[in-house]
């Protein structure tokens, strides 16, 4: 029976778990992508599993086991029918429907469209099976089973599917359905459900003869469905629990709750925003659940109530000391305080529980610490904090739930005299407040010359880096201060308060020139000085110095400028310069302009040139004049990168008669492409984040981008929410270029690169327009998935993995441009951009690049790859390749022009003949020792090339994106390989 029972958990928490991501896939097309989805999701999930609990709750009051499972039978009924409804009615007749029509608008918070979508998609199935934790364990407890006095264990079989579901939803069934075969599969693992539920109510409707029921607070169970049995025995009612020991229930389910997402905030914002990275936490989660509900050892409390505060203060000193111990340390350090701190409290909820006829009562009451979590970390902190203080504030409410092991352990002692109560709880104060004055003071005094000769002169003494000395003096030490009083678990969290929130508020405010938080995560604007030195022109390694007065020595600067940001999370959405103030004399006037500090001094040499006329040199002095450097577009949309190609490209079409053709913008960032925005010219810009047009557009306070677009004369517009909606309405916009450039978590959101997304900026286009794909990420490899989908569609695509060249504010990138036809892309189709693959090959066929370096590699070494005899050792022992390169330098050229001509004349192959033509007429042009890219942007101004397709990477739709199958991560294509899934990126085929 326990088996019935264990198995029927594990399959209802399965599908509890496998509905939450898939769910949170089908909303994520209508809400943009957002991290903040998933959080509001969690609350959703949350509400409902609350309710579930309630649910239970309620009916067990109920007396007739019977009559229990008869009424949960009618409520299993519910959701099939709503799943027939779905199947019929729904858009794409599945179980499931999601209503685009619910989807955020310019008058609803986003938030509300997240519960909205999710109430008609899976509020009713989800609700039912959310109640079959609670409900199944009480029943087990009218089977009159030996086991059934405490059925607490079963909830470890609950959480072990649901950590099963967790982990095998990306390896096992993302990969390998899509997401209408997996609303299929859910349903039909309903229906299992209800069937085994129904076995589960039949054996507590007809329980063990003779067995010693746990009685009911409200008359005991019976033997009996509806009278007791003459030979059951009723065991006595418990006590029920005190309203303190529910308000400790609570709290014990809060801070897990609400530490799992502050940990995966803080991962993906300020550490790295690696995909599936919230996966982590939630696993570790389900884990504590098992742990602590499982059979545990009594020491095991005495280990893990001194671990986690161990833990917890190791992060804090990690975090206010500043050591970077780098990315894996840290994240693991993350993982594991945030497991030792969730499996402290979940362990002390499990030795606590109640005895069976308050079950259900204890199940809602820790649902109802975990919503509060939820609702704490989702709702309450976006409004109420600036920053993301929720994480060290739940870090300090972990330390209160450290149980008081040393006062436990003697239960001899004498009781304390009302004195001595209130002196310790006193203490309990002022030791905190001591404690943060403290380390107030001593972080005052790291930067006097006294404190830092004193720090230098004890390294040297005992051989250690100062600043090793300095992070354990100011650090360190305050750090394990305070684990002297974690027996004292209040005066234990206000100490590690005082030393880490005044830290966190301060620090999170340095280098800010304005923050921002919504619903979409934290925007940061950040300001950094940039001073050019003066250098001669013809000796760029010197640098000219003043000479004498009060800078007498230093380094001449030629310009000076500021560098304005703005960040979301890791991710830099844009940079512009900035003028520093004006320098103004005593009296107010204007000593130094901050225009004027921008320029470079060299510049107004360009108007007395000996060679000048007076005519040009009255030009260029008016363009020197005129010139903004704020106009000048940075990072990403960088004149010398692949938009400043595109843009080139528009203009010089047709005669210069796309020049003002209207152009289109996915995701605003600070308005960089503004520049690009000739006078009468038309731009829209689609953006889901108000606050990002709050910062950008509706104001030049920040960044001027986008007045100084309107100033010039063009048209700007905006039309705010999901650009996939956003563009299926404006069904009469024509684009000559449309740049898809949304980030959320540092890639593309999955939505915006499926075969529906390209089909739909395809239909906004003109019958010549190009649109563009912004794939730059340090963890998905993107370009086969767009090569596929463009091959797929018939689409000619060309790609440029463009370096930041070590250019003043220039940032790496890589761009996708893609058009109907060959023709429409012009200077962008490049037939050099072909050389470094092999010949075309069919779809759905490996289309691999033949060098490693791709367009950075040499013409001669690309020759080498090509063909094996240069590489062959000969007489002379040496290789071809190396016999030509040894020779005089002015006698390599020819040499590698005579082997080219040879083996030409010899090909009778027409791909090889023309692939050799054409390495022939490159080095006659230039030289054998110049790469590809050079020639590319010496010929045409940019390095665009054709993509790298891989056979086992799929276009991704709609309904199908095997994220994982592109990830970069070595870890996650060897986890693929041993499930059997594809891993095109560990193999070459």
């Amino acid at each position: 029976m326990p088996v019935l029972f264990a198995v029927t958990l594990f399959v209802s928490a399965s599908l509890l778990f496998m509905i939450q991501p898939m769910v949170g896939k089908m909303v994520l097309p209508l809400l943009g992508g957002s991290p903040a989805v998933w959080n509001a999701c969690m609350v959703f999930f949350q509400a409902l599993l609350l309710l579930g609990y309630l649910y239970a709750h309620k009916l067990s009051d109920v007396q007739s086991p019977r009559r229990q499972w008869m009424i949960h039978l009618a409520v299993l009924a519910l959701p099939l029918t709503v799943f027939g409804i779905a199947a019929v009615f729904s858009a794409r007749h599945t179980p499931i429907a999601i209503m685009e029509a619910l989807a955020p608008s310019d008058n609803v918070p986003p938030i509300v469209s997240v519960l909205a979508i999710l109430t008609v998609a899976i509020g009713v199935p989800f609700f039912v099976i959310s109640t079959t934790a609670t409900l199944l364990q009480k029943w087990f407890v009218y089977t009159g089973h030996p086991s059934a006095r405490d059925p607490y264990f079963l909830y470890s079989a609950s959480n072990f599917g649901s950590l099963i579901s967790l982990l095998g939803y990306p390896l096992l069934i993302e990969p390998r359905m899509t997401i209408d075969a997996q609303a299929w599969v859910f349903a039909a693992g309903f229906a299992l459900l209800v069937g085994l539920i129904a076995y589960c109510g039949r054996a507590a409707a007809n329980p063990i003869a003779g067995a010693a029921l746990p009685g009911a607070a409200k008359g005991g169970a019976t033997a009996s469905a509806n009278a007791p049995a003459k030979d059951a025995t009723p065991v006595a009612a418990a006590e029920p629990p005190t309203l303190a020991r529910k308000l400790k229930w609570v709290l014990l389910a809060f801070v897990p709750s609400t530490l799992m997402l502050g940990v995966t905030f803080h991962m993906t914002t300020d550490i790295a925003s690696v995909p599936l990275l919230w996966v982590g936490p939630l696993a570790l989660y389900l884990i504590t659940f098992i742990i602590a509900f499982g059979r545990v050892p009594d020491w095991f409390r005495m280990v893990i109530g001194n671990l986690a505060p161990v833990m917890i203060l190791l992060l804090v000193f990690v975090l206010i000391s500043g050591v970077d111990p780098g990315f894996g340390v840290k994240i693991i350090l993350h993982l594991l305080t945030f497991f030792a701190a969730a499996l402290m409290c979940h362990y002390e909820l499990a030795r606590d529980r109640p005895a069976p006829q308050y079950l259900t009562m204890f199940f809602l009451l820790m649902s109802v610490g975990g919503v509060l979590g939820g609702i704490f970390n989702s709702l309450l902190a976006p409004l109420v904090f600036p920053h993301p203080w929720e994480y060290p504030i739940a870090l300090i409410v972990a330390c209160l739930m450290v149980p008081p092991l040393l006062a436990e352990s003697d239960p001899d002692a004498p009781p304390k005299t009302e004195k001595k109560r209130r002196v310790a709880l006193a203490l309990d104060v002022v030791i905190p407040v001591l404690v943060g004055v403290g380390f107030h003071f001593v972080t005052r005094i790291a930067s006097k010359e006294w404190y830092v000769d004193s720090v230098v002169g004890a390294a040297k003494s005992i051989g250690l880096a100062a600043q090793t000395v300095n992070v354990v003096l100011l650090y360190a030490v305050p750090v394990m201060l305070c684990f002297f009083f974690v027996d004292r678990p209040l005066r234990f969290a206000l100490c590690v308060g005082a030393i880490l929130l005044p830290l966190t508020i301060r620090e999170s405010e340095q280098g800010l020139v304005h923050s921002e938080r919504s619903f979409f995560g934290i925007l940061k604007i950040s300001e950094t000085d940039y001073g050019s030195v003066l250098r001669n022109p013809r000796n760029k390694d010197h640098v000219f110095k003043h000479e004498s007065g009060e800078n007498e020595g230093k380094e001449m600067i030629a310009m000076q400028v500021k560098m304005r940001q703005l960040h979301h999370g890791t991710t830099l959405h844009g940079t512009q310069y900035a003028y520093f103030p004006d320098e103004t004399s005593p009296d107010g006037s204007v000593k130094l302009s901050g225009k004027l500090r921008s320029r470079h001094v060299l510049d107004d040499f360009q108007m007395i040139w000996p060679d000048i006329t007076p005519w040009p040199a009255v030009a260029t002095a008016a363009t020197i004049q005129a010139y903004d450097i704020r106009e000048e577009p940075l990072t990403y949309y960088h004149q010398t990168g692949p938009v400043g190609a595109m843009f080139a490209e528009l203009w010089r079409r047709k005669g210069g008669a796309d020049a003002k053709a209207p152009f289109a913008m996915i995701g605003l960032g600070t308005g960089s492409v503004s520049c690009y925005a000739r006078p009468g010219q038309n731009l829209t810009y689609y953006e889901i984040d108000p606050e990002v047009k709050k910062l950008v557009a509706d104001t030049d306070k920040y960044f001027t981008y986008v007045k100084q677009a309107k100033d010039r004369g063009a048209k700007v517009d905006f039309l705010m929410g999901d650009a996939r909606l956003k563009l299926k309405e404006a069904a009469d916009q024509k684009y000559a270029l449309l740049l898809v450039d949304a980030f959320s978590s540092d890639s593309i959101p999955v939505h915006l690169l499926t075969v529906e997304a390209v089909k739909l900026y395809v239909d906004r286009l003109t019958d010549d327009g190009m649109f563009a794909l912004h794939i730059s990420n340090r963890w998905l490899n993107l370009e086969p998935v767009v090569a596929r989908i463009a091959a797929e569609l018939g689409l000619t695509a060309r790609v440029w993995n463009d370096n930041a060249e070590g250019r003043r504010g220039k940032t790496a990138s890589s761009w996708v441009v893609l058009a109907r036809k060959p023709e429409h892309l012009g200077q962008l189709y490049s037939p050099i951009g072909d050389m470094v693959f092999g010949p075309p090959q069919p779809l759905g066929q490996n289309d691999r690049l033949l060098f490693q370096t791709a367009l950075e590699t040499q013409l001669a070494r690309a020759l080498v790859t090509e063909f094996d005899e240069l590489s062959e050792v000969g007489a002379s022992k040496k290789t071809k390749y190396t016999e030509m390169n040894e020779l005089p330098a002015d006698k390599v050229k020819p040499a590698w022009v005579e082997w080219t001509k040879e083996k030409l004349a010899k090909t009778t192959d027409p791909f090889w003949k023309e692939r050799l033509a054409a390495y022939l007429a490159l080095m006659e042009k230039y030289s054998p020792h110049v790469t590809f890219q050079e020639i590319m942007l010496a010929e045409q101004g940019h390095a665009f090339r054709r993509l790298e397709t891989m056979a086992q990477v799929p276009a991704w739709t709609d309904d199908y994106a095997d994220v994982m199958g592109v990830m970069t991560i070595p870890e996650v294509q060897r986890v693929r390989e041993f499930f059997g899934l594809p891993s095109p990126l560990r193999r070459r085929e």
